[in-house]
């Protein structure tokens, strides 16, 4: 999900902002609480999970981390996973990819992890450790001086992070291997549970150059030192391409991290994935190559992967990688990779392992072994595998791609496999040994992790049925939202997509709709039954293609469409039910958006030059009528003839002139992320109002009911979300809004019966 949230992210949160063109200002009541109720919308998974960690002190414990869209830990007496990071604030949003993540095995109280965006958040700094002493009901945030990236190459890699199984309050800490902050690069220790760290000067030094994972696990081997006693004998892993090529990839220090030593026999151009020390006394290693022409970050890109053990107090390596059984099964040699695996710390030498990029048709492989690697058996040579519970990803007879494992301590037929769509459990899983066939389901109830790009709320169709939400996200393309609280059964289809960058609804036609997106079997669709099918444009204007995707706009009534594809494509518009396009006079690269009453109306907003455009004859035919004004967004309500706005960094300006004329600054919000509209409040005609702004120097989402004259914050501590860069009213329930966060958490509905 890295291309999809850094693309957002840059577009979404650049609020440029400096001076308006003119004007008075309305008068704003302090802003006064109102209670509201926030939860996702059901898509179910929809996102890469890197890792589960299971605690071997206490049943039914498991944490998930995901690479955008923050923590989990599992509820077993429903079967659902609790998010642990809806209450990081805007200015902590860059913490909701995490990277690594740890519990102290003999507290069952104690969580740690490391989180941070890096450059995806515009930031060059920093990341953070976040620890919690209630199982992630709350956390102390403690700042890193350099930058760690949750959705970076080499997020499939663990565990980074570890905590010292004899003394709790040591825990050490490895990085990637960047070039921006090669000092930083290496290992981190903390003596005093996570508050403070000083990076480990004994350890050797990283290529620094953007390649591979850096360090990709620390492992510690707790025979080596009594209960209370800092463990003296710890592994790392080094996993880059400049390690790998002499077998440089194994460190060991036996003085507690103060002096390093490289481990000679480590196999040679392979780097490590995964490292995890046995009850047996050996250390297990999942290894991958890196494919040609990539940077051996992984996920993607590993391949000619490996299994090894190294005896901790035999100082020997054995290769235990189970046979390649693609050509058995697919009939052709799959060179996938190995990365996840799993020791269980309850049975020796009872190990799981997962294999990364086997594109064979049979997907990834979980081999099992309970005789340290001397037998193995493809649990998922026969496999049945259940997605009901998100049925939109259709049906299938295998494990996802770039998949992790964790076995069940206290169960031996119970274990989580991760992927890149969620996460999949089995209870079963022993039944392999006998050639039986092992049940998968998904097990992601709570797990919401996708990116939505474009969010609409139609109105009441013409035969009087209605859908609360037709979404665009990215990757898994969006979805007809007929039960908020039900996974939608289909992606949407006719054109299929990757990403639906744009959506728009016709205000008084509501049932037709128009998306353009990318990376499907077309760039653009209309549905005329409110986004529950779609057909695909009959033709395209000139320079689209299938990955154009860009800004699309349809007025009132649908019979005119304005479609600013992406790539320095010139604005087009269509006027025909042939959907025949021509060339506008607007410049390529700018937002579109059509009046929301008037069918005559289309605006356009260069954010670059900030010139507001407009056209009053469906879109032929575009004027540069007002003097530039220095903003962000433009939008309009629904229902309202010529009334438009912008929001900003510097706030609100409202014109209701159809964009001519004086422009009114609203006192009050500024630093405006997301604006929407939604039903009006009874007695009121003109549209509730949503945003998410600064308000008398607080941050939050906020509503107004009579056109911004005074407003109520409608968000609360615990579900702040990282912030949110979208907002979509609905126009047939009052107080209802859907918004989308500045991380890859889903959709967000917050609803409120005043």
């Amino acid at each position: 999900m890295r291309k999809t949230l850094r693309h957002v992210l840059l577009k979404g949160l650049a609020i440029g902002a400096l001076a308006v063109s003119v004007v008075a200002s309305t008068s704003v009541a302090p802003a006064s609480a109102q209670s509201y109720s926030w939860q996702t919308v059901k898509i179910g998974g929809g996102g890469y999970v890197p890792e589960i960690i299971a605690h071997p002190g206490q049943q039914n414990l498991f944490y998930a981390r995901t690479d955008v869209g923050g923590a989990y830990r599992y509820n077993s007496s429903n079967s659902t996973w609790v998010p642990l990071l809806d209450g990081l604030t805007p200015s902590q949003a860059a913490y909701d990819p995490v990277e690594a993540i740890a519990i102290d095995p003999n507290n069952t109280q104690k969580l740690y992890m490391v989180a941070g965006g890096g450059h995806d958040w515009q930031t060059n700094c920093c990341g953070a450790v976040l620890i919690s002493n209630n199982q992630g009901a709350s956390f102390t945030i403690v700042p890193l001086t350099f930058e760690v990236n949750g959705n970076e190459p080499g997020r499939n890699v663990g565990s980074r992070l570890v905590v010292d199984p004899n003394l709790g309050s040591v825990l050490f800490y490895g990085t990637a291997n960047t070039s921006a902050w090669a000092s930083s690069n290496g290992l981190w220790k903390s003596t005093d549970s996570g508050l403070h760290w000083s990076k480990v000067t004994g350890f050797p030094a990283m290529s620094n150059n953007d390649t591979g994972a850096g360090v990709s696990f620390v492992t510690m081997y707790k025979p080596s030192a009594s209960s209370g006693q800092n463990t003296k004998t710890i592994f790392a892993g080094v996993s880059t391409p400049a390690a790998a090529t002499n077998g440089a990839t194994l460190y060991r220090s036996t003085d507690g991290g103060n002096t390093w030593s490289l481990v000679s026999g480590a196999p040679t151009g392979l780097m490590p994935q995964v490292g995890q020390i046995g009850p047996d006394g050996n250390l297990y290693i999942t290894y991958s190559r890196a494919a040609s022409g990539t940077s051996g970050g992984g996920p993607s890109g590993l391949e000619h992967g490996q299994v090894w053990k190294y005896s901790v107090t035999g100082s020997n390596w054995t290769n235990i990688t189970p046979p390649n059984d693609s050509q058995q099964l697919a009939g052709w040699f799959a060179d996938y990779g190995f990365s996840g695996l799993s020791v269980d710390p309850a049975h020796s030498g009872t190990v799981a392992v997962m294999t990364v990029n086997r594109y064979d048709g049979h997907g990834e492989a979980l081999f099992r072994t309970t005789n340290g690697g001397t037998n193995w058996v493809d649990a998922t040579a026969n496999v049945n595998v259940n997605l009901t519970a998100a049925p939109w990803n259709g049906t299938r007879g295998y494990i996802g791609n770039w998949s992790g494992v964790v076995l069940d301590p206290f169960n031996t037929n119970h274990a989580f496999v991760t992927w890149g769509g969620g996460i999949m459990s089995t209870q079963n899983l022993t039944a392999s040994a006998n050639g039986q066939t092992v049940n998968f389901a998904l097990d992601q109830n709570g797990v919401e992790e996708t990116v939505p790009l474009s969010l609409a709320s139609p109105g009441v169709f013409s035969w009087g049925g209605s859908v609360p939400l037709v979404s665009g996200l990215g990757d898994v393309c969006g979805f007809f939202h007929s039960s908020l609280t039900q996974a939608p059964a289909a992606a949407h289809s006719n054109p299929t997509c990757g990403n639906t960058n744009s959506l728009d609804w016709a205000k008084s036609t509501p049932s037709i709709l128009v998306r353009v997106g990318e990376r499907g079997s077309g760039a653009g669709g209309i549905s005329y039954n409110g986004g529950y099918s779609w057909s695909p444009f009959t033709s395209n204007p000139a320079g689209v293609t299938a990955d154009s995707g860009g800004n699309i706009a349809i007025n009132a009534d649908g019979s005119a469409i304005v479609w600013a594809p992406s790539g320095g494509v010139v604005p087009a518009v269509s006027t025909n039910s042939t959907y025949s396009w021509s060339s506008t006079s607007l410049p390529a690269g700018i937002a579109v958006v059509a009046d929301g009453a008037n069918v005559n109306n289309f605006y356009a907003y260069d954010r670059t030059n900030g010139k507001v455009y407009i056209s009053t004859n469906k879109g032929v035919s575009w004027t540069q009528p007002v003097t530039p004004i220095a903003w962000h967004t433009l939008t309009t309500p629904f229902g309202k003839s010529c009334d438009v706005w912008l929001y900003g960094y510097s706030g609100l300006v409202h014109n209701t002139t159809c964009g001519t004329g004086t422009w009114t600054t609203l006192s009050g919000p500024t630093s405006v992320q997301a604006m929407g509209f939604g039903k009006a409040a009874s007695g009121q005609s003109y549209p509730a109002v949503y945003i998410s702004a600064t308000l008398n120097g607080v941050v939050g989402v906020y509503r107004s009911v009579n056109g911004g004259s005074s407003w109520s914050k409608i968000d609360d501590a615990q579900h702040q979300y990282g912030g949110f860069r979208m907002l979509t009213g609905d126009p047939k329930t009052f107080g209802t809004v859907y918004a989308a966060t500045n991380s890859g958490r889903g959709i967000i509905v917050g609803t409120s019966p005043n």
